[in-house]
């Protein structure tokens, strides 16, 4: 009995009742709510902490962002899953809201109020409205941290990070309250005490009916609100009927307490002078500009918030309908700006290089080939002759001053003043790390890349790039780029050859210090000032141009020293240019060469070119011009010819260098001296197949000769007993041989040496007069290298190669021994290379050894031999270490036969360094933290730019002009607002970093005020306006009752009720 009652209890009740699909979908969102941990007052898997500082960085700083961001809240911000209920499809989505509740502070006040729905925006994009939400608005109408909401998966919602303005759907109020009913059921079953939100009616109505365990949501939408309900009073009277408050409760107006957020949107209006007006930026009309040519700045929004109180205190008691939300009288302010978008501003600075680049990677493709250059000149030779005016002239001032256009001398020198003082302000507390300079930036980029700041090439890249500009264009009529820069480029190397002919200097060649001579380093070390030290030298560490400009102002330097200086010349000062504007000489000059190649165009189909005076010594014609311009067909091939392209042995070829004779010629070609140079007998002899009255040498290019700028020790000694046949011929106008002096004649000798004495008798020491170092460039020193490295490894090759590099060695040995005629070779060492000399402790200069690099190897050492061969010969008659005639005729050749693609891509950094100093130049880059951060940052990338690697097409030069861009839009952004809010350069700093900032200083609130003045905002009704009511009514204190209502411009009015559950059953 006792089993059997047992076996009673245990049964099983089972249900063969299939589940509906609404309990289906039920269970479906409770299985759902579980998973995301939200049951029992969870939060789920939030970090709020973390959230709260991810989102509070949020900006979306360009247009083309705005879904990647929109995306990544989504993402950090939400979780979704797909249902489905009846064959249709839905998304349940939970929501949260990190800013909702956030830490007290100035911001917190505006978002735990009004939490924001969407991403702080610096671009304005038209195309898209308001842009995307990156919330749901229901976290601001109910103020709620976290909520869930389903809708239709086929709409686009908030969960995918797309705007639900475009849903095409409309849900019916039967439908709404069953889906209502299974969330209700879900949030039960789940313990969850989240609020849950179903869309109503029309989807762009945005209207939803919503749940939690205490409360009830309603929302009402009115496309056009009654006029009481535009007044602060009809409201409360709607908030009052709404709730069902009794007529006996007194003093309504001090149990509802109000808090408000009106916005002010102002749109900026056009002004020329909009980037004129801020007294840390430097415009000048027609110069190469930093920014946009119009105001970047579209939209400036002040939102005004009145922190929660009774509505007695925004009510005015003493006149019906109004209201006391005043600006003055809100509790924080926040002030938004909305800029242009990036993409489509025009940058000027920016979109010169853009230009000037995309001409560049043409002219490397041949596009240019023929242009008719003799029209081109003609149609802008007014500023050819202007600019190259500027180039030669030694302008002081920094500002190019462009036809027609008054001189800007005094505002170059006013610009400059203020950029000192601007630095000596913003970095006098050593605080803040100033961006290097362009000098700056040179100094710390690689080997041969860049040109000295200021120098002849730097001015005539900024030249180029002025006239070229497109807002310079409209002023004066320039062509494009590359057309410029060759008809700037010929036109200069015209001018560079009457320099040299007329032995002047040329302007804008940094001169070397003393301390940067070699000459001077390598004399003043050994104690011998016998060679006075030279002011110009080429410096390896530049471009290879520039090189080839100190290169021919090396040889004007030493020409002038020789003595070898046109009669014309000679009274004239010829070492140095003037400081001053362009002489009138210059000008006339230069005015004349513009002229002339315009005279000698030739008709249609004809080109002009400069071919140097050097390729019309092959066979020159009758009344040609020297240096002057040679027509050619429109079908050749380019405009400019290197001599390395001819084969000089082939007449065929040779018959290309020389112009067709003129019917009209009668005049020989005016040919200088040091054009060509006669061979010597012995080289006559070597070469006995040509005529020795048709052979010329001609002063080719480094490029051509392979032993250019490199001084064969047989160039400067010859080698006792050899014979004449074998005596290597020397490129100087000097005697080939020399008469020999007499054993006690002396020679060549400066001044005795106050101190040394000779060691073999009590002669004094005569230091010699010695010939100046050689210059070299760098190809010249890859050409020596190259012939050194051919002699091999062997150890007779190892010695030939010591004897090569030993020239200027045998050119002091042989003077030293002209100028003391009883020296040895202690002597030499003594006054060359004193540290040599070893004197022991306590001995006297005369009881010295020499070191054992000196004496190791007896005869076989290098210096001994080479003392034992060396002639004394003085410096004056020496064959020269460096030829500045035949070296200048080199350089010439090569700068005429650089194309203007090749000259272009040389001045690439150079280009890139312009518009850095142009926006260097700039006071408000050196104030502004946002912009010096990206000048330092694009300083680094034209340093560590692989420039010699770089092409057209190399990804590096769009990285670089990206970072142009930038540094450029956010500088004219901080001139639009300066000029509108002067000397806040924090607010500026925060609206152009973040979007929008907290106006909390009352400085700052008086400058806004007084721009936001100019628009009327004072008077004017706010453009939108945000009240949120609250009150706890009578019946039910403990439950706060809430009403959110916003109001747009268009007069539109949307209502959402937040009732109690209490309340809610009181009114039913």
């Amino acid at each position: 009995m006792a089993e059997s009652a047992v076996d009673d209890e245990n049964f099983e009740l089972i249900d063969y009742t299939s589940a509906s699909a609404w309990e289906k979908f039920a269970a479906a969102v409770e299985s759902q709510l579980r998973a995301w941990k939200v049951g029992g007052g969870g939060a789920g898997d939030f970090d709020f902490d973390e959230l709260r500082r991810t989102c509070s960085d949020l900006v979306v700083r360009r247009h083309q962002d705005q879904d990647d961001v929109v995306g990544q809240v989504a993402r950090l911000c939400t979780r979704t899953a797909q249902l489905t209920y009846n064959g249709s499809a839905y998304t349940l989505t939970l929501s949260a809201h990190p800013l909702v509740d956030a830490p007290a502070s100035k911001r917190a006040m505006f978002d735990s109020q009004f939490p924001p729905t969407h991403v702080p925006e610096l671009e304005l994009d038209h195309s898209r409205g308001d842009g995307a939400c990156a919330w749901h608005p229901l976290h601001r109408w109910t103020g709620r941290r976290m909520l869930l909401h389903l809708r239709y998966a086929g709409d686009a919602g908030w969960g995918s990070g797309q705007s639900p303005a475009g849903d095409n759907y409309s849900v019916s109020l039967e439908t709404a309250k069953l889906l209502m009913s299974s969330l209700n059921m879900a949030l039960r079953n789940a313990r969850c005490q989240l609020a849950a939100f179903v869309p109503v009616g029309d989807a762009w109505r945005r209207v939803h009916t919503g749940r939690a365990p205490d409360t009830k949501y309603e929302c009402v939408s009115i496309v056009q609100a009654p006029a009481a309900y535009l007044q602060l009073s009809g409201l409360l009277e709607l908030f009052v009927s709404a709730f069902g408050v009794p007529p006996a409760w007194d003093h309504v107006s001090d149990a509802v307490h109000l808090a408000a957020l009106h916005q002010y949107r102002v749109t900026n209006t056009y002004a020329r002078d909009w980037n004129a007006r801020s007294a840390d930026f430097v415009y000048r009309m027609g110069d190469l500009n930093v920014g946009p040519a119009t105001d970047p700045l579209r939209v400036l929004t002040l939102s005004a918030l009145f922190g929660r109180a009774p509505c007695r205190t925004y009510m005015d008691g003493g006149a019906a309908g109004r209201d006391r939300l005043y600006l003055k009288a809100a509790s924080a302010w926040r002030l938004s700006a909305h800029m242009l978008a990036a993409d489509r501003e025009r940058a000027m600075l920016t979109e010169t290089l853009e230009d000037a680049f995309a001409a560049w990677a043409q002219a490397g493709e041949e596009r240019h080939r023929h242009l008719n250059m003799a029209e081109q000149m003609e149609a802008h030779a007014e500023v050819t002759g202007d600019m190259l005016i500027d180039l030669f002239g030694s302008a002081p001032h920094a500002h190019i001053t462009p036809p027609g256009i008054p001189d800007g001398g005094s505002l170059a020198a006013e610009a400059a003043r203020q950029l000192a003082h601007t630095l000596a302000e913003a970095y006098a507390d050593g605080s803040q790390a100033q961006p290097p300079s362009a000098a700056q930036v040179i100094a710390r980029m690689a080997h041969g890349t860049a040109v000295p700041h200021g120098s002849l090439l730097w001015r005539l890249s900024e030249i180029v790039l002025v006239a070229t500009a497109k807002r310079s264009a409209d002023f004066w009529g320039a062509p494009s780029i590359m057309t410029f820069l060759r008809l700037l480029w010929a036109m200069a190397l015209k001018e560079m050859r009457w320099r040299w002919e007329h032995a002047r200097l040329l302007p804008r060649i940094p001169a070397a210090s003393d301390g940067d001579s070699p000459d001077a380093a390598s004399r003043s070390a050994s104690g011998s000032p016998d060679v006075a030290p030279t002011r110009y030298d080429v410096h390896l560490r530049y471009a290879l141009v520039h090189q080839k400009l100190e290169m021919l102002n090396c040889c004007v330097e030493r020409r002038i020293a020789s003595g070898d200086v046109p009669e014309a010349d000679s009274e004239s000062e010829c070492s140095e240019p003037a400081p001053d504007a362009a002489p009138a000489g210059l000008a006339q000059r230069i005015r004349t060469h513009v002229r002339a190649q315009i005279q000698r165009r030739l008709g249609d189909g004809a080109r002009l070119r400069p071919i140097g005076r050097l390729l019309h010594t092959v066979r020159p014609r009758a009344g040609a011009e020297i240096g002057g311009f040679e027509a050619i067909e429109a079908s050749d091939s380019d405009g400019f010819v290197s001599a390395e392209d001819i084969d000089f042995d082939d007449d065929a070829a040779s018959d290309l260098l020389v112009e067709r004779p003129s019917p009209n010629a009668s005049e020989p070609a005016r040919l200088p001296s040091n054009a060509v140079r006669r061979p010597s007998s012995a080289r006559l002899g070597a070469a006995g197949a040509r005529d020795s009255c048709n052979y010329v040498d001609l002063a080719l290019s480094s490029s051509v000769d392979s032993s250019s700028g490199f001084h064969h020790v047989s160039d400067v000694y010859e080698r006792p007993g050899a014979p004449a046949a074998q005596q290597p011929s020397r490129s100087s106008s000097r005697g080939s041989d020399p008469a020999p002096l007499g054993d006690d004649e002396r020679a060549g000798g400066l001044r005795p040496s106050p101190t040394l004495r000779l060691l073999g008798s009590a002669e004094p020491l005569w230091i010699p007069r010695i010939q100046a170092h050689p210059v070299v460039t760098e190809d010249m020193l890859r050409e020596r290298e190259a012939v050194l490295m051919g002699l091999g490894t062997s150890s007779a090759g190892a010695r030939q190669r010591a004897r090569l590099q030993c020239a200027e060695l045998i050119s002091d040995m042989q003077a030293f021994k002209a100028a003391n005629p009883h020296c040895a070779l202690a002597d030499f060492v003594r006054w060359h290379s004193p540290r040599d000399w070893i004197v022991g402790p306590g001995q006297d200069e005369h009881h010295g050894r020499l070191s054992a690099r000196m004496a190791e190897g007896g005869a076989a050492n290098l210096w001994q031999e080479l003392w034992a061969d060396a002639r004394r010969i003085p410096a004056h008659q020496q064959p020269l270490l460096f030829d500045h005639s035949a070296e200048a005729e080199k350089v010439l050749h090569y700068l005429e036969g650089l194309p203007p693609h090749a000259l272009f891509a040389s001045l690439l950094p150079t280009v890139f360094l312009v518009a850095y100093e142009r926006l260097y130049r700039q006071p408000i880059v050196h104030r502004m933290p946002v912009l010096r951060q990206r000048l330092s940052r694009l300083a680094d990338r034209i340093v560590h730019m692989d420039w010699p690697a770089a092409d057209s097409d190399s990804h590096e030069y769009a990285s670089l002009l990206d970072g142009l861009e930038d540094l450029e839009v956010h500088t004219s952004r901080c001139v639009s607002l300066l000029a509108k809010l002067p000397a806040q350069y924090a607010l500026v700093e925060a609206l152009v970093t973040h979007g929008h900032a907290i106006v909390d200083d009352r400085a700052a609130q008086k400058t806004v005020l007084k721009t936001l003045a100019q628009f009327n905002i004072l008077t004017a009704q706010p453009t939108s306006r945000e009240y949120v009511f609250t009150a706890r009514l009578q019946n039910n204190a403990d439950a706060e009752q809430q009403m959110y209502v916003a109001i747009d411009d268009d007069r539109s009015i949307r209502a959402v009720y937040g009732r109690s559950t209490a309340q809610a059953s009181t009114l039913l």
